[in-house]
């Protein structure tokens, strides 16, 4: 027989390394798969760490994303990971790491009589550039669709939406909502940077 062990950590910056202030991932379940096929589950500690003693050879570590906390995506390591266990040794499936993500959207629209509201008969904005700075500060531009929405997919902390002024249509005046607009994103869940009327 032999062992195996691997490392869960919060990849909070998204570089696929565990950085100093950035925690382990307790708590989450680990399905192993041994070469006589038989499975386990073991559960990471405290430290994000999990150990399995199983038959020397071709061994398996699933990570149960159901375990995780919402919103959570692997930025780091594989899984599932496949390592050939010694007898009388430890062996390492290696460090898997996750970055909380949530989703910012917003929506743009032509406030023809200006009073704030999107009437019937006021379409829809399409085809205008946001720009979404992330609690990262990275930058990515996405653009409104044929319903005037957008959307993004961020890590989850403060959000920035910027409407590109230079791609709305001539003329345009913002009559409703604030632009930039900052709000939480919260790690798993969809929040709204409002709705601007022009």
């Amino acid at each position: 027989r032999g062992q195996v062990t691997g490392h869960l950590f919060i990849d909070t910056n998204g570089n696929g390394t565990q950085d100093t202030g950035e925690n382990a991932l307790p708590g989450v379940t680990v399905i192993i798969t041994d070469s006589l096929n038989m499975t386990r589950s073991v559960t990471s500690d405290a430290n994000g760490n999990y150990t399995s003693t199983v038959p020397a050879g071709s061994t398996t570590a699933d990570v149960d994303e159901t375990t995780l906390p919402a919103g959570y995506v692997q930025t780091a390591g594989s899984d599932p990971s496949t390592v050939n266990a010694s007898a009388g040794s430890t062996t390492s499936v290696g460090n898997d790491g996750y970055q909380p993500q949530g989703v910012v959207t917003g929506h743009l629209f032509v406030d023809t009589d200006g009073n704030g509201t999107q009437d019937a008969g006021e379409n829809a904005l399409s085809g205008v550039t946001v720009v979404i700075t992330d609690s990262l500060n990275m930058t990515r531009s996405v653009t409104s669709d044929a319903n005037g929405n957008y959307t993004a997919t961020v890590p989850a902390g403060s959000t920035m939406a910027d409407v590109d002024e230079t791609t709305l249509p001539a003329g345009y005046v913002q009559t409703v909502g604030s632009d930039p607009s900052t709000v939480n994103v919260p790690a798993g869940s969809t929040t709204s940077a409002g709705n601007d009327g022009y």
